[in-house]
């Protein structure tokens, strides 16, 4: 392949991102852009770094969001980006959650020691390789009948502007400075108001959290 290909690592354990790096400066082809141990610093940065892939680990022990939250908020600027997960974490909630919210590729670290150059290859060709363990599992995925959006339509209007809002990344405080008062269009409604419609879109979507009522809200078409 004649291409270079720009790549940036997030991945907050030092042996492994040295190791992902050592094995990528060995290939001409692979140019490395960035490499971060905090989520934070990833999100503020590679959206004007442009990879070509980010690789991205799950856990990030060392941030204030996981990598699943990451890869959402990135995508949310930087659309076209592509995420190849290898990471530690193969239960079902962390692969689908990755999954839904960007990641185009899935490995476990336990698979990658002989395979980085051609998991790169074949993803960055179009490709969306997964370890056996991971792959499976999407499979019997398709045998539950699909949710979300039955689910995402039992919310009201209410609900559905404060979650459109809570998926571009805005606060609570900020949420209730943009909506009125449905009873009293001269008031704004209170940031508690706002954190009581939460909890109800919460319960309602049977997530329990901010990231998979997102999800869940992104993935109702």
């Amino acid at each position: 392949m004649s291409d270079l290909i720009k790549i940036s690592i997030v991945e907050d354990d030092p042996e492994f991102q040295e190791w992902l790096v050592a094995e990528l400066s060995d290939e001409p082809r692979f140019k490395i852009l960035s490499r971060y141990d905090v989520a934070e610093h990833a999100l503020a940065r590679i959206p004007q770094e442009k990879p070509d892939v980010v690789i991205m680990d799950l856990g990030l022990e060392k941030s204030d969001i996981g990598g699943i939250e990451c890869m959402l908020r990135l995508k949310l600027v930087s659309p076209e980006l592509k995420f190849l997960v290898i990471t530690a974490h193969g239960g079902d909630e962390k692969v689908f959650e990755a999954l839904k919210v960007g990641a185009g590729a899935y490995i476990l670290k336990s698979d990658i020691s002989d395979k980085l150059i051609k998991v790169l290859d074949e993803f960055y060709q179009g490709g969306a390789p997964m370890s056996a363990q991971i792959a499976q599992k999407i499979i019997a995925s398709f045998h539950k009948a699909p949710s979300d959006i039955v689910l995402v339509q039992q919310l009201s209007a209410r609900e559905m502007e404060i979650l459109d809002f809570l998926s571009q990344g805005f606060l609570y405080k900020e949420i209730a400075e943009k909506l009125t008062n449905e009873n009293d269009p001269e008031k704004k409604i209170a940031e508690g108001t706002v954190k009581k419609h939460t909890h109800n879109i919460y319960q309602k979507l049977q997530v329990n959290n901010r990231t998979e009522a997102i999800r869940k809200y992104l993935n109702r078409s």
